[in-house]
């Protein structure tokens, strides 16, 4: 059962990141449209979208390693 999990824990890694990248880009995109005069409303409330949508997956990466450490036996010294 370990196993899967932390399949899907790197798969979740995988896709955090390259949410975060695209996030990223997209709000340098929207500053420089926003700074040449442009109306960004629609581009801002997408990306709110898309940060709530990172969230989710950083939430369900964090409740899968807590699945993962619980499972694991403690380790005594």
């Amino acid at each position: 059962m370990t196993s899967k999990i932390e399949g899907e824990v790197a798969h979740i890694k995988r896709e955090i990141e390259a949410r975060g990248r695209y996030i990223d880009d997209q709000a340098a995109l929207i500053d420089v449209l926003e700074h040449e005069g442009y109306d960004v409303f629609e581009q801002r409330k997408a990306l709110a979208k898309e940060r709530s949508d990172l969230a989710v997956r950083i939430a369900r990466q964090f409740r899968l390693l807590e699945q993962i450490a619980n499972d694991d036996p403690p380790v005594h010294g």
